[in-house]
């Protein structure tokens, strides 16, 4: 065990967990993104037993529109003692929070810490693709866009099809087996009332599905979405009077790779996944376990190709294994690796991977709607492909 496992290790628990309801993109902006951020703490402080007021601390992602000392003000918090946010995309920025919500419990800046993030996307904020077509209209590319960006590159489905098809021409991954990613989280959202998408899905009915960037169709591509979902943290000796059974943080990890900020760097071994493998290291020695040793995986589902490769840097299956293993059946219920038993970014909601979090802490407290029996052990994985990533190792 490292030394900052020995500083983190079960000592910081989940103990609430709350969210709105889950809507199309748009379809709550009239509430505003402040309205839905308070409506989830608030849920989350309803579950844990405690007042909102008692919450002093505050962890999130750094695009969140909706800034700690509001919500503090609007709960009547009589102080904050810690506020942080983390950058970085896919996850990158939410998972992060646990760690800086961890750290700021361990050195006694705070009593409770909430992590949360609130999302409305009405037509005048526009679609994520869209604003990077505007601002290449305008000239005002990111730096990792200045050289592709003038060539079309520049709608996340764009970028992520070449990540798909450098792992097709390498490992003869297939259209089939990025499919049953989006096949089983419909067959998990099926179930989870929360879920905006539960219908079932066939391998066809993938594939029927119009291109969005070749190879990537529109049942690959998580959907955006409206809601917002909150979970409180405490440390462990304070956990043990509250009102649910604490599920503890026992590894967390937040980092990129060299030259991370440019995907132009990166070379042909890691291009695929963006040498994810490292944090996984991390998360796994900290934790003082290996990949086997997790009952349940919550991975960042952006899209089904990404999954595939996370699998393979947390070292679920080898390199280039991912197709085979999610053909075979192994990411299902009654596989050796139940992924996302909500239905994830494909299928519930699109929260940056707050709701991955949620589902984490009900797998671990037994009162999942899609139950993994026995579950002692859930990861939860940023996303594939993304740099910085983030990723935590939870416990009941």
């Amino acid at each position: 065990m490292t030394a900052d496992s020995a500083i983190l290790d079960g000592k910081v628990a989940i103990v609430g967990i709350g969210h709105t309801e889950y809507r199309k993109r748009g379809e709550l902006a009239h509430r505003g993104t402040y309205s839905l951020a308070c409506e989830a703490i608030a849920n989350a402080c309803a579950d844990a037993g405690i007042s909102p007021s008692s919450i002093d601390g505050y962890s999130g992602y750094a695009y969140e529109a909706v800034e700690p000392l509001r919500i503090a003000a609007a709960f009547g918090a009589p102080k904050l003692g810690y506020a942080g946010m983390v950058w970085g995309g896919g996850g990158g920025g939410v998972l992060g929070a646990v760690v800086n919500a961890s750290m700021a419990l361990v050195c006694g800046y705070a009593d409770y810490v909430v992590i949360y993030r609130s999302l409305t996307m009405s037509q005048a904020t526009g679609r994520f693709g869209q604003l990077e077509v505007e601002k290449a209209l305008t000239g005002d590319l990111s730096e990792d866009l200045t050289f592709s960006g003038p060539y079309g590159l520049l709608s996340p489905a764009q970028v992520f099809a070449l990540n798909a098809r450098r792992h097709m021409h390498r490992y003869g991954t297939t259209i089939d087996q990025l499919g049953e990613i989006a096949v089983n989280a419909r067959r998990m959202a099926a179930t989870n009332p929360d879920a905006r998408f539960r219908e079932p899905l066939t391998l066809q009915q993938h594939h029927d599905s119009r291109m969005i960037a070749d190879p990537l169709r529109l049942l690959d591509c998580c959907m955006e979405s409206d809601g917002a979902a909150a979970v409180v943290l405490t440390r462990t000796d304070r956990a043990a009077d509250l009102a649910q059974s604490p599920v503890y943080v026992r590894s967390s990890a937040m980092g990129a790779d060299f030259r991370y900020s440019s995907r132009l760097s990166v070379s042909d071994d890691d291009f695929a996944s963006a040498a994810q493998t490292s944090l996984a290291e991390q998360l796994f020695a900290r934790a003082a376990i290996r990949p086997d040793d997790i009952d349940v995986a919550l991975l960042y589902d952006h899209f089904t190709p990404m999954v595939l490769m996370s699998l393979e840097d947390f070292g679920f299956c080898a390199k280039g294994e991912g197709g085979p293993f999610v053909a075979d059946g192994q990411i299902g219920l009654t596989g050796t690796l139940p992924l996302n038993p909500h239905g994830g970014h494909l299928a519930e909601v699109y929260l940056h991977g707050m709701n991955h979090i949620l589902e984490a802490t009900r797998q671990l407290r037994g009162t999942a709607v899609n139950q993994v029996p026995s579950a002692d052990l859930a990861l939860v994985g940023g996303a594939g492909g993304v740099n910085p990533t983030t990723g935590c190792v939870l416990s009941r």
